[in-house]
Parts: structure tokens; sequence; C-alpha cells
């Protein structure tokens, strides 16, 4: 029960970033005409690695007390602990890249100020 509980709260605190980041994603997708190729395609990018990132958060964050719980019968500690460490050094990267390309989606094709 109280891993029930766990994961209905991890999975409750993500739903507000998942759903505006499908939001942003099903607006480049319906916004095309009016964003341009390469913005459309740099938000579109950006939107989907951070999902991946998020998903695999959440993922790990759900797999990591079943992984504790089992005890020594699947992996010991230290591989544990060698993957989590694995999953945050990809998260690190993930999050920093899906950020950046919403950026770039945001500066990419904009006109100088004074109408240049």
């Amino acid at each position: 029960m109280e891993f029930l509980t766990y994961s209905v709260t991890q999975v409750a605190t993500q739903i507000p970033s998942l759903l505006v980041l499908v939001a942003g994603l099903t607006l480049a997708v319906v916004l095309r005409a009016r964003l341009g190729r390469l913005p459309r395609l740099l938000l579109a990018s950006g939107v989907v690695v951070l999902l991946v990132g998020m998903l695999l958060s959440l993922a790990w964050l759900l797999v990591l007390p079943r992984l504790y719980a089992s005890g020594g019968s699947s992996m010991s500690g230290l591989t544990v602990a060698r993957l989590g460490t694995g999953v945050s050094l990809v998260l690190a990267l993930l999050h920093p890249a899906g950020l950046g390309l919403v950026i770039a989606a945001a500066l990419t094709g904009r006109r100088p100020a004074g109408g240049g």
C-alpha cells in the first residue's frame, strides 16, 4: 500500500509539467505556419527532449523503491547506486539540452529591433 501511495504522489507531482510540455508540443504542431520551419523544429525537439527526461525521471522514481525493496535478491546496493548515478547523469544532460533547444526556438528567425 505504501508503494501505491508513493507512486500516485510521484505521478501527481509531475502532471502539471507533463501537461505544459504536451501543450507546448501541440502548439508547435498546430501553429506550424506561424512559427516557421526551424523554430518549430527546435521547439518540438526541445519539448520532446524535456518529455523524455521527465518520463525517465518518473520511471526511475517508480523503479527505485522496488530495487531497494528487493534487497540483495536482484541487485547489490552498489549496482543500484551506479545505476542511479547513470540515470542522474543522463537527466543532467537532457534537461539543459531541452531548455537550450526551446530557448533557441524562441530566438531563431527573429528580426533585429528597429526593423533592420
